[in-house]
Order: C-alpha cells, then sequence, then structure tokens
C-alpha cells in the first residue's frame, strides 16, 4: 500500500464525521472489518480507520473492502509499546507502506514473541488444571489474534469465571502471571518505524497514562512529560477526542496540540457491544 502522507493528514484532520481508532475481530475487537465499514458508513462516518493491536491482516481486508464503498478509509494500526516514563504507550500509526522492509520484518518478529508469550500464559494457566487445549484458542475469533482477552473469554466459556473482567482482576494479577511480560518496542523506535514506512504517527489516549486513583495535580506534569518526550520523537499528532477524556482534559489536549503544531485526532477505541469498557476512571481534572 502506497499513500500520501498529505493526504492522509488531511483526512485525519478534516471536518468530515470520522473515527480513525476502531478494532476488529483480527484483533481484541468483536467485529469482522466488512462489519465495521457498513455500520460505520450507515451511521454517517465519511472518514474512518482499523487500527487493531500490533496486526495489519484487519486494514488489509478494510482497504479491499472500502475500495467500492463511499467512505474513505485509512489504513491503520495500534502499537503497544514502552519507555522509562511508561510501560505502555499505545501509538497509532496512519496511511503506512506495510511491504516497507523494516515495517514488515518488525511485525513479523513482534508477532513471534507474542506466540511465544502466550504459549507461556496457556501453560501457566493450565498449571493450575484448566484444560486451555489449542483448539479452545482456535474457536475464540478463528485463532487470528490471541492475548489476555482471549483467554478471559476461554475462562468464561468454559465456567472457570463469570466475566472477562474477573480474569483481569483476579487471575492475570496473581504473581506468576504478571511475570509473563510482553514485550514491546520503544515508543521512539516505533514513531521512527511508522515514519519510515511513510507513514503518520500519533500518540493513542494520553489520558490512559493517568495511573488508578492518581490525583489530578500529580498526573498533569507527569502527563506533559511524557506529551514532551513524544514530541521530541517527531510524534505527528495525538489523540485529543477519546472516551478516556473528558470534555475539559480534550480541551486541553487540544491546546497542546496546537501549541507544538501536532495533528489532532479523535476515535472510539471501539471493541465490542457487549464488552465495554470503563474509562471513567480517568476523568476529572480534580
Amino acid at each position: 500500500m502506497l499513500y500520501d502522507r498529505e493526504k492522509i493528514i488531511e483526512l485525519l484532520t478534516s471536518d468530515q464525521k470520522k473515527d480513525t481508532h476502531i478494532h476488529t475481530c483480527f484483533s481484541d475487537g468483536e467485529l469482522t472489518p466488512e462489519q465495521v465499514i457498513d455500520r460505520w458508513m450507515n451511521e454517517g462516518y465519511r472518514v474512518i480507520s482499523i487500527t487493531d493491536h500490533d496486526g495489519i491482516d484487519g486494514t488489509l481486508v478494510g482497504v479491499d473492502y472500502a475500495k467500492d464503498k463511499d467512505i474513505e478509509f485509512i489504513p491503520g494500526i495500534e502499537f503497544d509499546s514502552e519507555d522509562p516514563l511508561s510501560s505502555e504507550i499505545h501509538m497509532l500509526g496512519y496511511g503506512f507502506d506495510h511491504l516497507q522492509p523494516d515495517f514488515k520484518e518488525n511485525i513479523e518478529a513482534m508477532l513471534e514473541r507474542r506466540d511465544e508469550r502466550n504459549k507461556t500464559m496457556q501453560e501457566a494457566l493450565n498449571k493450575r488444571g484448566y484444560g486451555i487445549t489449542d483448539e479452545d484458542v482456535r474457536s475464540v475469533n478463528g485463532g487470528r489474534y490471541v492475548g489476555k482477552p482471549t483467554f478471559a473469554r476461554i475462562m468464561v466459556n468454559k465456567g472457570i469465571i463469570g466475566s472477562v473482567q474477573e480474569a483481569f482482576s483476579g487471575i492475570f494479577r496473581e504473581p506468576d502471571m504478571r511475570a509473563i511480560k510482553k514485550e514491546t518496542f520503544p515508543a521512539g523506535f516505533v514513531i521512527w518505524l511508522i515514519h519510515e514506512a511513510g507513514g503518520v504517527a500519533v500518540m493513542a489516549h494520553p489520558m490512559e497514562q493517568r495511573k488508578s486513583h492518581e490525583p489530578w495535580k500529580e498526573f498533569e506534569p507527569r502527563l506533559y512529560t511524557i506529551l514532551d518526550k513524544m514530541v521530541r520523537f517527531g510524534v505527528d499528532g495525538i489523540e485529543c477526542y477519546h472516551p478516556s477524556a473528558d470534555e475539559q482534559q480534550s480541551e486541553l489536549l487540544v491546546k497542546y496540540a496546537k501549541e507544538h503544531n501536532l495533528i489532532i485526532t479523535r476515535g472510539s477505541d471501539f471493541h465490542s457491544d457487549v464488552q465495554k469498557r470503563d474509562f471513567s476512571r480517568y476523568h476529572g481534572m480534580d
């Protein structure tokens, strides 16, 4: 895929109804790319992007399906990344050439590491006697994407736990499970990688950098420190409108973006109609 960078920026910043952060069944979402495109188009969206975690299979399907549709489709991806300032910085990439050698090679390496981590996680769960088989894993999303949400859904299906959230608040917080770390790239490298492939790099949902019960007066200076560092790395924009930011916080992010000549984006971070995330814990400036 080859895209004009200026055209991508124009679409990301246009006044058209848009949603540039959507997940599908090719990562931890529920809908297929085709279902996403049809639904968002029917709801009046003019610009959308599928941004599955650390993979582009869903966006490739979307590119092909959207060709004859009355909607602008931006190829996207959401990378997990890290930095000494934060263990989880998510970076959205738009309009990249997925065949660019560095981009292609590093995505393949990342997926290999994820496969190894998933095997280790499956073994750790089975030591508890949960009996999770490879067939169980393939039964969720056809095995297109495997991660913690996959194992949580399997445990719900087996009656081991009552809800997906129960896994994240319980089993996954136990010491042996917490020790199984997700290997991610440094944030600066991810920005470079997106740029190498001709893409646009946008920091996703900055308010999710806020820790549980962290007072705003402690979080605000830390947030600016993180944002400033991403700017030094060459990030192109920040996701100012996202469910993790209330109205005041979005205004704060927009102000920062304008002061630093950054692209302002918006996204729903849609995964599922059934398993809705609670973003309210990030809200509030007091």
